[in-house]
Protein backbone atom coordinates (compact mmCIF):
# COMPACT_ATOMS: atom_id res chain seq x y z
CA UNK A 1 0.00 0.00 0.00
CA UNK A 2 2.80 2.22 0.87
CA UNK A 3 4.55 1.67 -2.42
CA UNK A 4 1.59 2.18 -4.21
CA UNK A 5 1.01 5.96 -2.40
CA UNK A 6 4.72 6.68 -3.05
CA UNK A 7 5.05 5.95 -6.96
CA UNK A 8 1.91 7.79 -7.33
CA UNK A 9 3.12 11.00 -5.36
CA UNK A 10 6.30 10.33 -7.70
CA UNK A 11 4.39 10.09 -10.88
CA UNK A 12 2.76 13.01 -9.69
CA UNK A 13 5.54 15.06 -9.10
CA UNK A 14 7.26 14.48 -12.74
CA UNK A 15 4.25 15.36 -13.89
CA UNK A 16 4.46 18.49 -12.46
CA UNK A 17 7.82 19.44 -11.84
CA UNK A 18 9.26 17.42 -15.13
CA UNK A 19 12.56 15.77 -14.76
CA UNK A 20 15.58 17.98 -14.65
CA UNK A 21 18.48 15.97 -14.75
CA UNK A 22 19.37 12.29 -14.95
CA UNK A 23 22.17 9.88 -14.98
CA UNK A 24 25.71 10.10 -13.93
CA UNK A 25 27.14 13.03 -12.70
CA UNK A 26 30.27 13.43 -14.38
CA UNK A 27 30.48 16.99 -15.93
CA UNK A 28 30.48 15.47 -19.48
CA UNK A 29 27.13 14.12 -19.20
CA UNK A 30 26.01 17.71 -17.67
CA UNK A 31 22.41 18.11 -19.10
CA UNK A 32 23.40 21.84 -19.79
CA UNK A 33 26.61 20.73 -22.23
CA UNK A 34 26.64 20.96 -25.94
CA UNK A 35 29.07 20.30 -28.98
CA UNK A 36 30.00 23.77 -28.51
CA UNK A 37 31.55 23.58 -25.40
CA UNK A 38 32.10 20.49 -25.70
CA UNK A 39 34.84 21.70 -28.68
CA UNK A 40 35.53 24.58 -26.27
CA UNK A 41 36.70 22.18 -23.04
CA UNK A 42 38.75 20.25 -26.09
CA UNK A 43 41.15 22.71 -26.67
CA UNK A 44 41.59 23.70 -23.53
CA UNK A 45 42.59 20.17 -22.42
CA UNK A 46 44.74 20.43 -25.73
CA UNK A 47 46.69 23.68 -25.18
CA UNK A 48 47.33 22.08 -21.48
CA UNK A 49 48.56 18.86 -22.67
CA UNK A 50 51.16 21.22 -25.14
CA UNK A 51 51.79 23.49 -22.19
CA UNK A 52 52.89 19.86 -20.11
CA UNK A 53 55.02 18.87 -22.93
CA UNK A 54 57.34 22.39 -23.76
CA UNK A 55 60.78 22.19 -22.39
CA UNK A 56 61.97 26.21 -22.77
CA UNK A 57 61.13 28.51 -20.29
CA UNK A 58 60.16 31.00 -23.48
CA UNK A 59 57.67 27.79 -24.89
CA UNK A 60 55.99 27.52 -21.75
CA UNK A 61 55.16 31.20 -21.36
CA UNK A 62 53.83 31.23 -24.62
CA UNK A 63 51.50 27.96 -23.97
CA UNK A 64 50.81 29.06 -20.58
CA UNK A 65 48.98 32.60 -22.21
CA UNK A 66 47.13 29.91 -24.66
CA UNK A 67 46.13 27.85 -21.79
CA UNK A 68 44.67 30.86 -20.08
CA UNK A 69 43.49 32.43 -22.88
CA UNK A 70 41.17 28.58 -23.76
CA UNK A 71 40.17 28.20 -20.05
CA UNK A 72 38.34 31.44 -20.37
CA UNK A 73 36.67 30.56 -23.41
CA UNK A 74 35.89 27.23 -22.22
CA UNK A 75 34.74 28.70 -19.16
CA UNK A 76 32.54 31.58 -20.81
CA UNK A 77 30.94 28.94 -23.19
CA UNK A 78 29.58 26.84 -20.35
CA UNK A 79 28.06 29.43 -18.64
CA UNK A 80 26.47 30.67 -21.68
CA UNK A 81 25.45 26.80 -22.16
CA UNK A 82 24.02 26.52 -18.52
CA UNK A 83 22.52 30.26 -18.36
CA UNK A 84 20.98 29.22 -21.98
CA UNK A 85 19.36 25.77 -20.35
CA UNK A 86 18.16 26.95 -17.73
CA UNK A 87 16.56 29.76 -19.09
CA UNK A 88 14.62 27.64 -21.27
CA UNK A 89 13.83 24.87 -18.76
CA UNK A 90 12.22 27.62 -16.48
CA UNK A 91 10.27 28.66 -19.35
CA UNK A 92 9.48 25.63 -20.44
CA UNK A 93 7.87 24.85 -16.63
CA UNK A 94 6.19 28.18 -16.61
CA UNK A 95 4.36 27.54 -19.79
CA UNK A 96 3.14 23.74 -18.05
CA UNK A 97 2.15 25.95 -14.89
CA UNK A 98 0.01 28.15 -16.89
CA UNK A 99 -1.68 25.36 -19.22
CA UNK A 100 -2.13 23.46 -16.02
CA UNK A 101 -4.25 26.32 -14.34
CA UNK A 102 -5.62 27.08 -17.33
CA UNK A 103 -7.03 23.49 -17.65
CA UNK A 104 -8.00 23.41 -14.02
Amino acid sequence: MWEAIAECIRESATEVLGILRGGSSRLEGAWWWNDEVKRKVKDKQNAYATLIECKTEEEKEVYKIKYKDAKKVAKKAAALAKNKRLRDFSRNWRLKKVKRTSSS
